[in-house]
């Protein structure tokens, strides 16, 4: 789901694989700065999830439809 602006609540169209590489952001809007850094250990835990869902996906590919 997209995060919008904390300040302004504009939607920014920014999701978590985009937060995580660019940690620090501001709003086109606005101009808040946006400051999401984490710690590398959050970084991993999100990079495992996102494998496990893709890996999921390529095993039942052909038999269940995924939403998008």
């Amino acid at each position: 789901m997209p995060l919008p602006c904390p300040g302004c609540r504009t939607p920014l169209g920014l999701d978590l694989a985009f937060i995580l590489k660019h940690p620090i952001s501001v709003c086109p809007t606005c101009g808040t700065i946006m400051n999401f850094t984490v710690n590398d250990e959050i970084k991993k835990k999100f990079k495992d999830a996102i494998n496990e869902i893709e890996n999921v996906k390529k095993q039942y590919k052909g038999l269940v439809k995924f939403g998008k």
